[in-house]
């Protein structure tokens, strides 16, 4: 009995262990920067590779030359976006600009084709 009441109470926990999707800061709009380093954190927050940016709008972000994080080349803001919201570490410069991090890009979702 002490297993399933276990079992139980974790599966009930589990839903809350899961991450809710990010916004970002001060924005209502779904992020499309949402993954991002497992290992390389700015300010708190994983940093964003070429492959974490592949829902955002083209020409958003350009990779920052040699600089890699996991093996995945990093990347900076290049252009804003009509519609979408944009921010980065204040503190932390990659390439000569703010460093992005998961949650600091949101844009309105693509139209359905």
């Amino acid at each position: 009995m002490k297993s399933f009441v276990f079992l139980l109470a974790a599966a009930l926990a589990l839903p809350s262990l899961i991450p809710a999707p990010v916004l970002a800061a001060g924005a209502e709009l779904p992020a499309c920067a949402v993954t991002g380093a497992r290992s390389v954190f700015i300010n708190g927050r994983p940093a964003l590779r070429l492959a974490d940016v592949a829902g955002c709008p083209a020409g958003m972000f350009e990779t920052v030359p040699e600089l890699f994080i996991e093996g995945q080349p990093a990347v900076r803001l290049s252009a804003p976006k009509e519609g979408c919201s944009a921010t980065g570490s204040s503190n932390v410069i990659a390439g000569g600009g703010m460093a992005p991090r998961a949650g600091d890009v949101a844009c309105p979702p693509a139209p359905q084709r």
